[in-house]
């Protein structure tokens, strides 16, 4: 693994203007439900938003929506519209800076689409590409076909893992169906929710050592994300802890985040239904 995080959980947390936006598309996933990717995935839309990005969270856990709550809005529309053909511009909600591509918790049919549906939807994301400087996609838990094939469409992969046993065995899980099934090469690495600096090594250690022995792609460490009680509140208010809580340890820390990912994306085009985004092109 390149471990980036010792030198980068030093940087400062000020929010300093993006001169020329990169374009990404960013998938966050973790294998592991409950770990805080959908946390994570909402406040990096909100920090590259307080930068001057223009940004789109897509809430691609189509069946059980979080993204709404995070943000503190509730859609009229979500992505079963969308699959209906309403158009995505009547879709789009924006709240804290951020235009949010909602979907429809408690639906079973948006959480088993089948191939023709998960082709449309993609399709659809595809068309976000000039409207967006990045699209943050937030996956749902698991390593199902339609989850794994959202995450490997992406230019870059977040995947979040906390110091946990279950949830370093199921971030594992993820990286290798990454791997092997959709083919990608490089995975960033998020230890959320540490209590201390002990934490995150031992997540990207025990990462670090399986993926090496067994897979031989690369894991990139980023900077870690504390145990912060200013995450739950900013959670209950419906706002990224970004904008509630700037100079929290969490806030600090997500754009720590943010701003590695835009020093150590390495330049490669995105493929698939995303194709119109460039992993570190700027715009």
């Amino acid at each position: 693994m390149t471990d980036q995080a010792a030198s980068l959980r030093a940087a400062g947390a000020g929010v300093s203007p993006l001169l020329r936006p990169r374009r990404r598309v960013v998938a966050v996933t973790g294998g592991k439900g409950g770990v805080g990717k959908s946390t994570i995935a909402v406040n990096l839309a909100a920090a590259w938003a307080r930068r001057g990005a223009r940004v789109c969270a897509v809430d691609g856990d189509a069946g059980m929506a979080d993204l709404n709550l995070l943000l503190g809005v509730a859609p009229s529309h979500s992505l079963a519209d969308l699959l209906a053909g309403v158009p995505i511009e009547e879709i789009l909600v924006a709240a804290h800076g951020v235009h949010l591509l909602p979907a429809l918790n408690g639906s079973f049919a948006l959480a088993n689409l089948d191939d023709l549906a998960r082709s449309r939807l993609w399709a659809a994301l595809g068309t976000l590409a000039p409207r967006f400087d990045s699209l943050v996609i937030d996956t749902a838990a698991g390593i199902g076909a339609g989850t794994m094939g959202l995450a490997g469409a992406a230019a870059d992969i977040v995947v979040v893992a906390r110091a946990e046993p279950l949830s370093l065995a199921d971030a594992y899980a993820c990286i290798k169906v990454l791997a092997q099934r959709e083919r990608v090469r490089q995975v960033f690495v998020l230890a959320n929710d540490v209590r201390s600096p002990s934490d995150a090594d031992e997540v990207y250690g025990r990462l670090r050592v399986l993926v090496a022995r067994f897979l031989g792609i690369d894991l990139v460490a980023l900077p870690p994300v504390p145990r912060d009680p200013a995450i739950a509140d900013a959670a209950a208010a419906g706002e990224p802890v970004v904008t509630q809580r700037p100079d929290s340890p969490a806030a600090r820390a997500i754009h720590a985040v943010a701003r590695a990912l835009d020093a150590l994306a390495a330049p490669a085009v995105a493929v698939g239904p995303l194709a119109g985004f460039v992993r570190g092109d700027e715009s």
